[in-house]
């Protein structure tokens, strides 16, 4: 009862009822030129009867060939037996074209008076292709639909598989930002150590306050620009404490941007490159501009490289642009133009 649904459903009714009208079609073709109608609209009276009936046969059929099938399926599969397939299936459907044909001879023959249609092999001929060839096209049918199943079956595990391999991604680049923070966070003491100590306490005592931002929300996939530049503010704060007056920040945020989201931690790689690459001095400032525009969040800032080139190892960067990547948006562009370094963040929006 279970497989009869599952057969009734729409798209095998309307490749019944093609079957259906090419079978009756064939017969109808058939009447025609053997004479057994002389006049055309007997020929078409007989025709619409006789699809009701190849539809109801058809119906039967696709049932024994979906028991087939199923059982050809579980003992020779297509990508490691297809030669034994193809020749269990044809030998079955020679087999059930036989008994049909056969069948439906035996029936015609006790039911009609029709000489001329019974009369020598001729009507069994013609039954026989006509099984032959409805026979044929459910089981193409079938196997087609079986084929359709496996390859979105196939899809979806592919689909899920590669979900999984960027979830697992993700999660190891979100999980490289903390270990890069620290190591850099901690570099600028070493270096403050050795020229105040009280001012090293500071830090100490700022560092702990922005690392417990930074360990609350790294494992989210985004946060609101909001709240990474209430971050930033912190960060700036520990950065003043090294560099003083000579670290100029302004921002001219829109209201509207504040509601959109970025990765964590995305705007302080950005503010530790220009650091890290640029001279910062009295008689060099470094002058940090955020500002949005329709869809990017920026840091710009003047382009004055240190003399003594420090090795980078392009982490943060790389970094930011997998995550993008991986969240399916637009990629971060980082570029120099009029002595001006851009880095420009794509934002989230709501929703």
């Amino acid at each position: 009862m279970r497989t009869l649904k599952h057969l009734l459903k729409k798209h095998y009714c309307i490749y019944y009822l093609l079957i259906a009208l090419v079978l009756a079609s064939l017969l109808g073709i058939e009447e025609l030129l053997d004479g057994t109608y002389e006049n055309l609209n007997d020929v078409l009276l007989e025709f619409l009867t006789d699809i009701p009936s190849f539809f109801l046969l058809s119906i039967l059929i696709s049932v024994i060939a979906y028991q087939v099938i199923q059982w050809l399926e579980n003992r020779y599969i297509w990508e490691y037996d297809a030669i034994k397939r193809i020749t269990a299936e044809g030998i079955i459907l020679a087999i059930l074209t036989a008994v049909f044909s056969t069948t439906a001879s035996i029936i015609v023959s006790a039911v009609s008076n029709n000489e001329a249609r019974t009369e020598g092999s001729k009507f069994e001929v013609l039954a026989m292709l006509m099984f032959l060839i409805g026979n044929a096209m459910i089981f193409i049918y079938h196997e087609y639909i079986l084929f359709d199943i496996k390859k979105k079956k196939i899809s979806l595990t592919a689909k899920e598989l590669q979900k999984q391999n960027l979830l697992l991604n993700y999660e190891a680049l979100k999980n490289q930002v903390n270990p890069h923070f620290l190591f850099n966070s901690l570099n600028v003491l070493t270096n403050l150590i050795k020229k105040d100590v009280e001012l090293s306490e500071q830090y100490i005592t700022g560092f702990s306050r922005v690392y417990r931002y930074v360990l609350e929300h790294n494992e989210k996939d985004f946060v609101s620009l909001k709240e990474e530049l209430d971050f930033i503010e912190s960060y700036i704060f520990l950065q003043r404490i090294r560099y003083g007056d000579n670290l100029i920040v302004s921002k001219k945020i829109d209201a509207e941007a504040f509601r959109c989201k970025i990765p964590p931690m995305a705007l302080q790689i950005t503010v530790e490159n220009a650091l890290k690459h640029n001279s910062i001095s009295e008689d060099s400032p470094l002058h940090l501009h955020f500002y949005s525009t329709d869809d990017s969040i920026v840091l710009k800032n003047n382009y004055n490289l240190r003399k003594s080139r420090i090795t980078s190892t392009g982490l943060g960067q790389k970094n930011l642009k997998e995550r993008y990547k991986i969240m399916d948006s637009s990629i971060p562009k980082f570029y120099v133009e009029d002595d001006f370094y851009y880095s420009e963040l794509p934002l989230i929006k709501p929703n």
